[in-house]
């Protein structure tokens, strides 16, 4: 079976996003890891987990969750033998930040990367390669990640010989049945 991960934003965790699997299921199996870090919105008061910390990124926290996702990847294709190229790593916010980091960065052979409402990481940016289709999908009225963001992440993808597909969307911080259209469609296309 083909496998999906999909990882959350921050201060969420694994079932943030386990309701869009039947909005984009074709038979593939999921995996909904949640981040390394608790999420500590203020002193001794914490919900959810981080990928990283601060915006943007701070680097050694960045790093770790980089090293911890790129083994689980691995782990989790050992665990759940998957043909190769029949993998997609999708993310949201901090999670989408992370499909494109780590992305372009496993050994594993990806069908394809999905950035729902993401960012790139540039002070360390991957080994970017042409051979892997991106998805980027942002929301015009996004007050977490601006838009501005994801325009910047697209063009530095272009400088570097990749080409997203991209979409906005007049939405929020969030995701909607539209842009989630889009992302099943990508995926499906890109495991036929």
């Amino acid at each position: 079976m083909p496998l999906v991960f999909v990882l959350h934003g921050r201060g969420a965790d694994a079932r943030d996003l386990a309701d869009i699997a039947p909005l984009i299921d074709n038979n593939y199996r999921f995996i909904f890891p949640n981040a390394p870090e608790p999420f500590e919105a203020a002193p001794g008061f914490t919900f959810g987990y981080t990928w990283f910390d601060g915006w943007p990124a701070e680097r050694d926290s960045i790093l770790r969750s980089r090293e911890k996702l790129l083994r689980f990847i691995d782990e989790a294709v050992d665990r759940y033998p998957t043909p190769p190229g029949k993998v997609i790593l999708a993310g949201f916010s901090q999670g989408g930040l992370m499909s494109i980091d780590t992305g372009f960065r496993t050994k594993q052979q990806h069908a394809g990367l999905v950035v729902m409402s993401g960012a790139l990481y540039e002070e360390d940016p991957p080994p970017f390669s042409a051979d892997i289709p991106v998805l980027m999908i942002h929301g015009t009225q996004d007050d977490m990640i601006p838009v501005l963001a994801a325009h910047r992440a697209r063009r530095v993808l272009e400088q570097n010989g990749v080409r997203p597909e991209y979409h906005e969307f007049a939405m929020g911080h969030y995701v909607t049945p539209e842009s989630m259209a889009v992302v099943g469609e990508f995926i499906q296309r890109c495991l036929r």
